[in-house]
């Protein structure tokens, strides 16, 4: 496991970051290039499992070359080992393996062509938003199209696209986007904590979704939310 510690040059806290870089080393050169934030490396899920306890890092980031099915299943790992906002960055893949991925318990996902967006990616996650290549979101919002009858004939910008959620589920779409619990939404709209299930159980049916992540993609892709509201 390395170490790469940038100097504390700003005010706060700088970010700690937990790679698990398995590319060839594209994102921990671009990782350990932005002085505002402090990396870890680890060249192995098993390294990493050991060493997540020990940093308690705020973000961790999982580089692939090529994520097949055994690698994915080693995400929720990690997350076991030390819970915190996982971001993926790989190389090209299909809709099949970025559902795996975000069902993993990723909450952003970069593709290699987009390295360059890694650093600000960490802080839009840490900020609670979603980070996601356009062309994941695409895959993500094409799936959530065929698992919702609703969602088919929708385009972004139609009138129907209101349609699809009432102004109630949007506002818990948006509270759930920021991480706030069933019980943090419930007293905010004064709701109770079955309604707010029963409310989140409509919204991901209405958007296809089976995931938190895959629902505010969703809601991103079609302007039912605004990304810059949830970063």
């Amino acid at each position: 496991m390395n170490r790469v510690g940038n100097p504390r040059i700003i005010d706060g806290p700088v970010p700690r970051i937990f790679l698990v870089g398995l590319d060839d080393g594209g994102a921990q050169q671009v990782l350990i290039g932005d002085r505002y934030l402090e990396v870890r490396v680890a060249q192995s899920f098993a390294r990493g499992r050991d060493e997540l306890p020990r940093m308690q890092p705020d973000v961790i980031v999982v580089a692939f070359d090529d994520p097949g099915p055994a690698a994915i299943a080693e995400l929720p790992t990690l997350l076991s080992a030390y819970r915190a906002p996982l971001l993926v960055v790989s190389g090209p893949v299909d809709e099949q393996r970025v559902t795996a991925v975000i069902k993993a318990g990723a909450g952003g996902y970069l593709l290699r062509q987009e390295l360059f967006r890694l650093p600000d990616a960490v802080r839009e996650l840490l900020r609670g938003g979603v980070p996601m290549s356009p062309l994941v979101s695409q895959l993500v919002l094409g799936r959530a199209r065929r698992s919702s009858a609703k969602m088919a004939a929708v385009r972004p910008g139609s009138p129907m696209v209101n349609e699809l959620i009432t102004n109630r589920q949007r506002e818990i779409l948006e509270l759930l986007a920021h991480g706030h619990s069933y019980e943090d939404i419930g007293l905010a709209l004064s709701l109770s904590i079955n309604t707010v299930r029963s409310h989140v159980r409509a919204i991901y049916e209405r958007l296809g979704a089976s995931t938190k992540v895959e629902a505010v993609i969703a809601a991103i892709e079609l302007k039912l939310l605004d990304r810059d509201s949830i970063r």
